[in-house]
């Protein structure tokens, strides 16, 4: 069984994805996760944090979660034929900028944002420089700015999947918390 975790960025893909896998690990003997944007990463740069590659066969035991942001698009890691199940979160706008503090802070601090599969890390690579805070602060303002756009041609794609799911993620201090 493949199940694919999807949305706009920054949405708690991620969270969701851990939170299904400790589920799932409950019930079953074999499950896998994977995060796509960690397959570009690896062709691009050295990223220890990486999870592996997909397997070139999918055994019919085994449950394999795939969290891919870009899922909806070209250069998705599988079609979204292929999924037998489908999660898309979504978020509200307030939401959505309180999880881009802790991430425009944490870029802050490490002198690079925005990574790209193309182009790699933007920024200086200096921690607290405040040359790198107009660029983070685009890259913030054009995902709030696009969100209703990228959510209404992922729905065009995925409102045809079987066995869709939307999960709505809020913010919390603790964390994204998820309603179905």
């Amino acid at each position: 069984m493949k199940i694919l975790i999807t949305g706009i960025g920054n949405v708690g893909k991620s969270t969701w994805r851990r939170q299904l896998l400790k589920e799932l690990r409950l019930t079953h003997n074999q499950v896998e996760h994977f995060d796509a944007d960690c397959f570009k990463k690896l062709r691009h740069q050295a990223d220890a944090d990486c999870l592996k590659e997909l397997p070139q066969n999918f055994s019919p035991d085994a449950i394999y979660v795939i969290e891919d942001i870009h899922a909806t698009l070209p250069q998705a890691v599988l079609p979204l034929s292929e999924y037998d199940s489908t999660t898309y979160i979504i978020v509200g706008p307030i939401s959505q900028i309180l999880f881009w503090l802790p991430r425009a802070w944490r870029w802050f601090a490490a002198g690079r944002y925005s990574w790209e599969a193309k182009s790699g890390w933007q920024g200086n690579r200096r921690p607290y420089s405040l040359r790198n805070l107009p660029g983070i602060i685009k890259v913030i303002g054009r995902d709030i700015s696009h969100r209703k756009k990228w959510i209404k041609e992922d729905w065009e794609k995925i409102k045809h999947c079987s066995n869709l799911q939307i999960v709505r993620a809020k913010w919390s201090i603790k964390g994204p918390k998820f309603n179905y």
